[in-house]
């Protein structure tokens, strides 16, 4: 499995797990920069499988798994 993916994974995980996540704090949890974690974040949106809740702040973003 490519590295991306792999990562986009353990950030889709996190996700799952408490409700509204944010890129910091998944960041930490998995131990990657937060701008990588932004990135998969990005990508997971673009595909459907994240959705951003709450935009108004950038370091405040939220994001969930979609229904």
């Amino acid at each position: 499995m490519q590295r991306g993916h792999r990562q986009d994974l353990m950030v889709l995980a996190h996700v799952a797990a408490p409700p509204g996540a944010e890129a910091r704090g998944i960041a930490r949890a998995v131990g990657t920069p937060e701008r990588v974690v932004a990135r998969n974040l990005s990508r997971l949106t673009e595909n459907g499988l994240v959705a951003l809740v709450d935009d108004e702040h950038p370091a405040l973003r939220c994001y969930r798994l979609t229904s």
